[in-house]
């Protein structure tokens, strides 16, 4: 068996679906011997993070930001797919090729182009409902990260459930070192800095929390601002404590994981996500979570989080206190956390993978 993967999405800067794909590769490089895979659109930059030899071959692209990967998606990758003779080609993102001499299997991240609130800039929400929807209508199977996503894609789309097939993601390995906690301790955020995300409510809450005098807190934002950052500005602008409240932006892995490893809470406020790898990176840090009870993470945090209604700013600012007010919780959010992450393995996403890639063959 041999089976295409596009990588083209790693010209673009490291995002979640970004590393999803080079994790996955490099796992199945892991576990897996006897399938041959082609890697098709490998940026020559990232040569030495993708796995070579054995039963790996590399198809190098030039980089292909936007659009472009866009057009070459089109044109290029069905060519190369049928020029490097792969029985399946699978697509990791919401796009495919609009016509393919093999099958297809399509990884759907979320429907959030679809979401009554705008996440996205309209341009953005249209170009994203049109190629999910030749994905889902086309594509031989569908891989989503949770059961939330598969019902949200199944709520609506008229399409077999049996094409549908849940495999968790997973998380970067955390390197956990002893490292000493600030003199100043912190609530940390780790995500694009946008709407979907929710982090004026954040923001607000923690104006609450501190205006109460029960915390001496900073608040860590670390992330890229992205749609509806607007707000999220004028939030922070107005908050009397904004000069406690931190923008770290982009950070190297490092840097994060001394952060997730230091806050006294990680609070992960996001109103739509279709699986939340923020949350196990700060569980498998050792660092308790809080997390709004919204979409995808009730399943991915099981009870190993702290939960708070989507959006308010009360429910928010009352869990940060009950946690921080708690030693007995923290611990047990602690060693909750530390389990929990234990259940997700790019290993076990590989697996599930090849299975996915041998039955649509089989049929």
């Amino acid at each position: 068996m041999r089976v295409g993967i596009d990588v083209a999405i790693l010209s673009n800067p490291a995002t979640g679906i970004g590393y999803f794909t080079l994790y996955l590769v490099q796992a199945l490089a892991r576990v897996e011997r006897d399938i041959e895979f082609v890697l098709l659109g490998a940026p020559p930059s990232l040569l030495s993070s993708i796995p070579q030899g054995q039963n790996f071959r590399v198809s190098t692209a030039a980089r292909l930001p936007g659009i472009k990967r866009s057009v070459w998606q089109q044109t290029a990758l069905p060519w190369l797919a049928a020029r490097t003779q792969v029985d399946l080609l699978h697509c990791p993102d919401f796009s495919r090729p609009f016509f393919s001499s093999v099958p297809i299997v399509n990884t759907i991240h979320d429907v959030s182009y679809l979401a009554p609130q705008p996440f996205f800039p309209f341009t953005k929400r249209m170009y994203k409902r049109a190629l999910a929807h030749l994905a889902l209508k086309h594509s031989d199977r569908i891989t989503v990260n949770s059961e939330f996503t598969r019902m949200e894609v199944l709520r609506h789309y008229a399409i077999d459930p049996q094409r549908v097939t849940v495999i968790h993601h997973a998380f970067e390995p955390v390197l956990r070192k002893h490292r000493e906690k600030p003199k100043h301790p912190f609530l940390l955020f780790v995500g694009t800095l946008e709407r979907r995300k929710d982090v004026v409510t954040l923001v607000r809450a923690f104006n609450v929390v501190r205006e109460r005098g029960r915390i001496s807190h900073r608040l860590i934002l670390v992330g890229q601002p992205g749609f509806g950052w607007s707000q999220i500005k004028a939030a922070i602008a107005g908050s009397c404590y904004r000069q406690d409240i931190e923008i770290c932006g982009y950070l190297k892995r490092e840097a994060v994981e001394a952060l997730l490893q230091t806050a006294d809470l990680f609070i992960f406020p996001s109103v739509y996500e279709g699986f939340g790898v923020p949350v196990l990176e700060a569980m498998a840090s050792g660092t308790p979570v809080i997390c709004s009870r919204a979409a995808s993470l009730p399943e991915v945090a099981g009870d190993a989080a702290e939960f708070f209604e989507p959006s308010s700013v009360d429910d928010l600012a009352e869990a940060i206190e009950r946690v921080l007010n708690s030693p007995e919780r923290k611990a047990e959010l602690h060693q909750k956390g530390l389990e929990r992450a234990k259940q997700f393995s790019w290993e076990e996403c590989a697996r599930r993978h090849i299975e996915v890639y041998r039955k649509v063959l089989e049929s």
